[in-house]
């Protein structure tokens, strides 16, 4: 008699596992998934990017001017 879950084990020798079929179909939607990021993480990027050279811009109008630069 065999242990519970063990009927996999009487298997004929040779025998392959192959990966099941819901992964196979679940792998062409890992590239759109990475490219939602891609663009998201892109984005996001730009943002704050153009966040610091605004604070920048606003950060040198408000600078005093240097003496003796008339």
């Amino acid at each position: 008699m065999t242990p519970a879950g063990a009927e996999w084990a009487s298997s004929p020798a040779g025998e392959v596992l192959l990966a099941h079929h819901v992964a196979l179909l679940a792998i062409p939607a890992i590239i759109p998934a990475v490219v939602v990021v891609g663009v998201v993480l892109y984005i996001a990027r730009k943002d704050r990017a153009d966040e610091r050279e605004e604070r920048e811009l606003i950060e040198r109008a408000f600078e005093p001017e240097p003496e003796g630069n008339e």
